[in-house]
């Protein structure tokens, strides 16, 4: 590799991490901002009033030979409707689609990217990996694809919607992942979408929105999930879900 070549490489490395500390920033001053105006959720969330709502677009992903994993969107509507019914049940949240407009209600809830990812975006780690590689090559490609921002750290929507990407596997056998805190993404397998009652979408939303696991096994957040829904959450749950910057009232 040439002396420019590696200039050139180190210059983009520099430039995702400036914009991964952008990124966390912006978010970092928000919860600050915000933070009296989730006060009665936080401590009253279990009430489940007044309603509130949360925006979510899924992306799917191509696989290195230019083939969408899911190839047809429809195959995604049942998570999204356990997703649905599982937060307005048991938290009083409506989820909503972040697009509008189009001819197939799917087409408003998911998209194929059409951009051939990086490796690293096929096959994702998770955890404090996954929190390292938000300022990698695979961080730039998710965030440049979530839905609320521009070109990866602008944010341009205040409900920041949470997006949902449909990877090929993960390096350390999840089924998915939300990236702790600061991020405004998750990832699931593509084998897990379907599996387990269609509920691993609607358990990586919830991580999105600051919750982890327990070990009561009826709950959304367990790992011993039952079969099919309905599923629960503990008042002390709802109240951290909806006190969410995912989570509000307006947008």
């Amino acid at each position: 590799m040439g002396f420019w070549s590696k200039v050139k490489k180190l210059a983009k490395k520099v430039w995702r991490a400036a914009k991964a500390v952008v990124r966390a920033v912006i978010r970092i001053v928000v919860i600050v901002l915000t933070a009296p105006f989730k006060i009665w959720d936080f401590v009253f969330g279990w009430v489940g009033w007044p309603p509130k709502k949360l925006k979510l677009h899924i992306a799917v992903l191509k696989n290195s030979n230019g083939t969408a994993l899911v190839t047809d969107l429809n195959d995604l509507q049942p998570a999204i409707d356990v997703l649905k019914q599982t937060f307005k049940e048991r938290c009083n949240v409506k989820v909503v689609s972040y697009s509008s407009g189009n001819e197939r209600e799917i087409d408003n809830w998911a998209q194929v990217i059409d951009e051939i990812p990086p490796a690293g975006a096929l096959k994702v780690a998770c955890g404090l990996d996954a929190l390292w590689e938000d300022g990698g090559e695979a961080g730039e490609f998710f965030n440049r694809h979530t839905a609320g921002w521009v070109s990866g750290f602008i944010p341009i929507s205040l409900a920041f919607p949470v997006t949902v990407f449909i990877v090929q596997e993960f390096s350390s056998g999840h089924l998915g992942c939300a990236v702790p805190v600061l991020t405004d993404y998750a990832t699931v397998d593509v084998g897990a979408i379907f599996s387990k009652g269609n509920s691993v979408l609607a358990h990586e939303v919830a991580h999105r929105c600051n919750l982890w696991h327990v070990s009561q096994k009826e709950n959304l957040l367990s790992t011993d999930r039952l079969p099919m829904p309905p599923f629960w959450l503990q008042w002390w749950q709802r109240n951290i879900l909806r006190s969410s910057r995912h989570v509000t009232y307006l947008f």
